[in-house]
C-alpha cells in the first residue's frame, strides 16, 4: 500500500511539474530580439510565416514592438522580460517601440513564405 502511495504521489509531482513548463513561455521558441538601450538588436531579421519572434528586455526602460499598420503589438515589455509575437502572413513589417520611435527604435522583419 506505501508503495502504491508513492506511485501515486512521484506521478501526481512529475504531472505538475509538467504542466508549469508547458504555462511558461518559451525563450528558445523562434527567434530573439535583444532590446538594448533604445535599439533592437539585431534591428533586421528574417523569418517563415507562422513563425516568432521573441523580444528580450535587456535595458533598464520599458519599451514595446508595435507594428501599427499590421495591429501587432507586444504591450509594455518591462526591464528583464520578453513578449512574443507571430507573424502569419509573408511580408515586410516594420516594428517600433512606442515609446522610443522618434530616437530611431526601430527594427525590419521579413516574413517568407
Amino acid at each position: 500500500m506505501k508503495r502504491r502511495r508513492y506511485t501515486v504521489a512521484s506521478f501526481v509531482v512529475v504531472a505538475g511539474i509538467g504542466a508549469l513548463f508547458m504555462a511558461l513561455p518559451s525563450h528558445g521558441a523562434g527567434l530573439k530580439v535583444r532590446l538594448v538601450g533604445i535599439r533592437y538588436r539585431p534591428a533586421a531579421i528574417t523569418i517563415h510565416a507562422g513563425g516568432a519572434v521573441s523580444f528580450e528586455n535587456q535595458s533598464k526602460l520599458t519599451h514595446t514592438a508595435t507594428c501599427p499598420k499590421c495591429r501587432l503589438d507586444t504591450g509594455d515589455i518591462q526591464p528583464g522580460n520578453f513578449k512574443s509575437l507571430t507573424f502569419g502572413k509573408a511580408g515586410t513589417y516594420q516594428l517600433v517601440c512606442r515609446y522610443h520611435g522618434e530616437q530611431g527604435m526601430v527594427a525590419t522583419v521579413t516574413v517568407k513564405p
